[in-house]
């Protein structure tokens, strides 16, 4: 069986099942400190201007794309040392929280809480523990659930 997380050994990982590319490191690792969402727009730009791991298409990730890191069966641990379930390929330590992308106007955005799985909306300018990771790549259909 083929392993669905490869580490490229630059920083990125690419997942075989959903043909998505992700930033090793959330945006809390690679910068120790917490992001708004227009911060978490300018560490996606920020990756894009410096094409890291040579790419230049780096995005924040759409509902559908971070809802597939979240694996019920996974387990990892969150800065805190708290479980959170994001496949082992990932190092530990990532906030629990990751901001999401949808198309909307307006002050209320989206997050993705690693702990439960769950989407749920937050206040754009609140920074409180939120990171975000970016991704790359154009998702492929895939069967949720599991690694």
């Amino acid at each position: 069986m083929t392993e669905r997380f490869i580490d490229n050994n630059n920083g990125i990982i690419t997942d075989q099942k959903t043909g998505l590319t992700w930033s090793k490191e959330d945006s809390w690792q690679s910068d120790a400190k917490w992001v708004s969402w227009d911060e978490a727009v300018d560490h996606v730009n920020h990756f894009r201007d410096v094409r890291f791991g040579g790419i230049s298409d780096w995005r924040m990730p759409a509902q559908d794309e971070v809802l597939s890191l979240y694996d019920p069966s996974a387990v990892n641990t969150d800065k805190y040392g708290n479980e959170i379930h994001l496949h082992a390929a990932f190092p530990s330590g990532p906030l629990s929280t990751i901001w999401v992308h949808e198309h909307f106007t307006g002050n209320e955005g989206y997050i993705l809480d690693l702990k439960t799985g769950e989407i749920r909306n937050l206040y754009k300018s609140k920074s409180g523990r939120m990171a975000v990771r970016p991704v790359t790549g154009a998702m492929k259909k895939y069967e949720s659930g599991g690694s």
